[in-house]
């Protein structure tokens, strides 16, 4: 087994993270927000990647990364401005890194021709900054200030002599003034390794202050004796930074800190106190071999399977008197860069998603025994001031607050879907001529991740749709009147209890003569049909309906909308359009929060226990005979509040019963559905509000007009929990696909029905 399977996992889980930062932070900029801390974190989020990817040795991921990271360092310096073009270009990039690191996590492969193209335009792009003639000189580590190359013998010494104590000195500043520090910075192999640059680091450096840098090369050995892995260079870098303090000093180093020796000195800030402090190691002073040191102990903290050290150096590393200070050295810079790691942000952990779902079946059990003891304890006719029965009481409380809590651990927000929707954008437009800007609100609004999960295929769907079917091209808007760039707007909120996601386009509409005509020549409706406009948009959602003339890589084969329709029911969702002929589409998804557990009242109609969800309860009242009005033989109405609404009798509208009590005798529920309309549900008594834990009625049964799902009671009966807005607004055709019998044959479903949810 590999034994670093486990952090590759890890690996590969930051990654996403880092990919989803990379885009954020792009779109931001696209926006127009060029603020130094979205372009660092841009910046990071790829540095982060390719110093993992160097861990890994995954060389296509380091490489391209690397082009990448020196251009968005050229941004990030002012070298290049960060406009439309070069943004487009910066995204376009983004989407090829994210192909590799899925190539590299899944073992696919990475369109090469494609990669080694988008390679060159970045280094043409860093070829055009200022100060950079070409990728690989913008990225020599020093090309920020006037470096000065030192000519190096390599010819071999004898064995015998000791390597030189004089360190070479690539540029000496004249003694600084203000505010400096004095930084000694020596790498070990694991830096190179992870793909990290020590001349980027003292370039960020420069961007503090102004520097003078002296290289040690003192721990060089004999050419022959040289392993190519292993890091034999330091740096004692002087820092002029008068606004700079030590934690920003510090902050530079952040990302290597552990494989490396670092010491950063404040001489004005420590002069007092270093008259008393005890010895420390000066890279200055030629009788300390501080290479050798810091080689011994990073040995001590690191094992490493490099080759032994140098003959030449071993004779310093037995003399030095320093080398446990030099262990404590180090193991101090670790244990400084964990605490700071740990400080100030949230502590997380990762869990197996296996087990999360494992404790939310449990807590549903639990919910569902609670229910079932208080039941039998009612039945029993113990008072409500009964030790029991408050203990009870207590019970329930505790199972609502567990049941929150782990909802909560699943809650997470539809970022991680909608930021896979600009990558779709910027295809689906490049295929299709089309000039679009998505736009994205509500990206923080939670769900649990079962539907979020099952979000991903529906709203790539829609968004193919909305840029192929309802924008124009460039020349159409024109002529139109409107700008040539093309608006998609995806946003999600949270209403009445449930999770809302809206996609708008502002493009042509959806043409109803048209979609008339089609429906009638695929034999999908009469041609005699007399239809509303929301009757004629809805058929878009039929089973081989397709406005497309032609097929194509993006549609034209009608198995679209009507796929995003049975998604989304299957969530216990709905989907409506709205659309104006000239002006744009705007197509609404409406999902409940959890597919666990839900508030419900409970209701008794001909007979069955039925469950409404409380969201859409506004309130119960026992209508009078003077409010109720009929409308033709089977239709009433009833006036509450100076208002008439639908009065449904439920019972005949799920085949329960043919004829309908009075109503004098029943109970009406107002409701309220998605888009604003209200009835009045009759049903003939309110048995109590209860949380009930929601199982999957099409995984166990089958599909069933007018009811969402359906859930276990105290006593082990099933109930079947209402659509409310499907019992409102019935729909014929689904209702004679599904079968004059479906209701009837649930009409008293036996307990073991829906064990298996």
């Amino acid at each position: 087994m590999d034994p670093l399977a486990a952090i590759k996992v890890t690996f590969f889980q930051e990654c996403e993270e880092q990919l989803a930062e990379l885009e954020s932070g792009l779109l931001a900029m696209e926006a127009g927000d060029t603020d130094s801390e979205i372009v660092n974190a841009v910046f990071r989020a790829v540095h982060s990647i390719k110093g993992g990817a160097g861990a890994f040795s995954l060389e296509a991921l380091v490489r391209f990364s690397h082009v990448f990271e020196t251009a968005l360092d050229l941004v990030r310096g002012g070298a290049i401005t960060p406009d439309q073009d070069v943004l487009k270009l910066l995204l376009r990039s983004a989407d090829i890194l994210a192909d590799h690191v899925r190539a590299a996590r899944d073992g696919g492969e990475v369109d090469e021709a494609r990669s080694h193209a988008m390679a060159e335009e970045l280094e043409a792009l860093a070829g055009g900054g200022e100060g950079g003639g070409s990728a690989a000189e913008a990225d020599d580590g020093f090309g920020d200030f006037d470096f000065k190359p030192l000519m190096v013998s390599f010819d071999e010494a004898p064995a015998s002599e000791a390597p030189a104590t004089e360190a070479p000195v690539a540029e000496v500043a004249p003694e600084p003034s203000g505010r400096s520090f004095i930084i000694r910075f020596y790498p070990q192999a694991a830096l190179y390794q992870k793909a990290n640059e020590p001349g980027l680091l003292i370039r960020e450096l420069a961007r503090l202050g102004e520097v003078a840098v002296e290289v040690d090369g003192s721990g060089l050995p004999n050419l022959a004796e040289m392993n190519p892995e292993d890091a034999y260079l330091g740096w004692r870098v002087t820092l002029t930074a008068p606004k700079a303090d030590i934690a920003a000093v510090r902050e530079v180093f952040e990302w290597v800190e552990g494989d490396c020796y670092l010491d950063i000195v404040e001489p004005a800030a420590q002069s007092a106190a270093a008259a008393t402090a005890a010895p420390e190691i000066d890279a200055t002073q030629p009788e300390v071999d501080v290479m050798a040191l810091i080689r011994q102990a990073q040995e001590a903290v690191i094992p490493q399977a490099a080759a032994p050290a140098p003959a030449s150096l071993e004779p310093a590393k037995a003399a030095s008197p320093d080398a446990s200070k030099a262990k404590e050295v180090a193991l101090d810079a670790k244990a400084q860069a964990a605490t700071r790691e740990a400080g100030g942000s949230p502590q997380t952990i990762r869990v197996d998603l296996e087990r999360v779902d494992r404790l939310i079946d449990l807590v549903g059990e639990l919910v569902i025994n609670q229910a079932m003891l208080a039941q039998r304890v009612a039945e029993c006719g113990l008072q409500r001031a009964s030790s029991v029965a408050m203990g009870l009481d207590d019970l329930e409380h505790l199972t609502r607050e567990i049941q929150d809590s782990v909802m909560a651990i699943r809650a997470q927000p539809v970022k991680s879907v909608f930021q896979r929707m600009p990558r779709l954008v910027r295809e689906i437009a490049a295929m299709t001529g089309k000039e679009v800007r998505l736009v994205m609100d509500g990206e923080g609004t939670e769900v649990d991740k079962t539907v979020i999960e099952r979000l991903s295929d529906p709203l790539t769907h829609m968004i193919r749709n909305a840029i192929d079917h309802g924008l124009e091209t460039p020349e159409e808007r024109v002529a139109a009147g409107k700008p040539r760039e093309g608006l998609v707007r995806l946003a999600a909120l949270h209403r009445s209890g449930r999770i809302v996601i809206e996609i708008v386009d502002d493009g042509r509409g959806i043409n109803r003569p048209k979609v008339r005509q089609i429906a009638i020549d695929k034999g999908l409706i009469s041609a005699e049909a007399n239809m509303s406009d929301d009757e004629i948009d809805n058929l878009i959602f039929m089973p081989g309906f397709s406005t497309a003339t032609t097929i194509s890589d993006i549609s034209g084969r009608g198995v679209g909308m009507d796929v995003v329709r049975r998604s989304i029911q299957s969530l216990g969702g709905r989907i409506t359009i709205s659309s104006r002929p000239g002006q744009g589409s705007t197509f609404t998804l409406s999902l409940p929060l959890t597919l666990a557990v839900l508030d419900g009242m409970v209701v008794t109609v001909a007979g069955q226990t039925l469950v409404a969800p409380l969201t859409a309860i506004i309130e119960s009242l026992q209508p009078k005979s003077g409010d109720v009005r009929q409308l033709g033989p089977n239709a009433s109405v009833i006036a509450i509040r100076d208002t008439h609404v639908p009065l449904i009798d439920i019972g005949r509208a799920l085949g329960y019963r043919q004829n309908s009590p009075s109503p004098t005798e029943s109970v009406a529920l107002l409701v309220e559905g998605e888009g604003g309309a209200r009835a009045a549900l009759l049903v003939d008594a309110i048995q109590g509000q209860r949380q009930v834990v929601i199982k999957s009625l099409e995984a166990n049964y089958r599909p069933v007009p007018g009811i969402a799902a359906a859930t276990i009671l105290g006593d082990g009966r099933v109930a079947l929990i209402l659509d409310v807005d499907a019992v409102m607004v019935p729909k014929p055709l689904e209702r004679a696909a599904s079968g004059p019998s479906a209701q009837t044959e649930l009409a008293a479903p036996a307990p073991s029905l829906l064990k298996a949810g």
